[in-house]
């Protein structure tokens, strides 16, 4: 070796001493008699040290989309940004989300106009539901001698009228505590499309 290259490894040796990234530029700028670095942050995205160019990772978000809901993050089909580490070691494998891809974001769309289109539909059976229950008279009746009813009304007898009548419903959607035993006019709560509601009918005599 010559004495200049000798001398270039004997400046070198703090490298093999420097414990830090602060440590090492310094040492790295006077070996190579760079002088001093302008700047010395921990937070450089870019540094080079003899022709050496060394990135570190990237802090730019990454879109993904959320196949469920999840707290802080959004609903499902919601497309959010969040750091590339969070998606990659943790969303995607327990598989909260997917990554925004072109196909994801088309099956989702998709998704979304069919949800859509099904709140609209549960809206209108609903109203026409509630418009039906309107105009409904239910009556049912029973044999009376003197003052005495014989049989009674039950949630089966109220769910099979209201059946008749175009309104679809089973015994367990009827809310009766317990069987009607007497004449004239009750009320009754029903559970129809997902809700209860109050469908007036009346009890006479055959």
């Amino acid at each position: 070796p010559t004495s200049s290259t000798m001398a270039a490894r004997s400046r070198l040796l703090p490298l093999a001493m420097a414990s830090s990234r602060q440590a090492l530029r310094p040492a790295v700028h006077a070996a190579f008699g760079m002088g001093a670095p302008s700047v010395l942050s921990m937070n450089s995205s870019l540094w080079s040290v003899g022709g050496i160019r060394t990135t570190k990772s990237s802090k730019r978000n990454t879109k993904i989309i959320l196949t469920t809901d999840y707290e802080h993050l959004g609903h499902r089909g919601d497309e959010v940004q969040v750091r590339p580490g969070y998606a990659r070691n943790f969303l995607i494998p327990k598989q909260i989300a997917v990554y925004s891809t072109v196909e994801n974001q088309n099956k989702f769309l998709v998704e979304k106009s069919a949800e859509e289109q099904r709140i609209i539909d549960e809206a209108r059976k609903k109203a026409e539901t509630r418009r039906r229950l309107e105009r409904l008279k239910l009556t049912l009746k029973r044999q009376v001698t003197g003052e005495t009813m014989y049989g009674s009304v039950s949630a089966k007898d109220i769910a099979r009228i209201l059946s008749l009548s175009g309104v679809d419903v089973v015994e367990h959607d009827v809310k009766l505590e317990k069987p009607i035993k007497e004449l004239g006019a009750h009320t009754v709560s029903v559970k129809i499309s997902g809700e209860l509601q109050e469908v007036p009918f009346s009890v006479v005599k055959r």
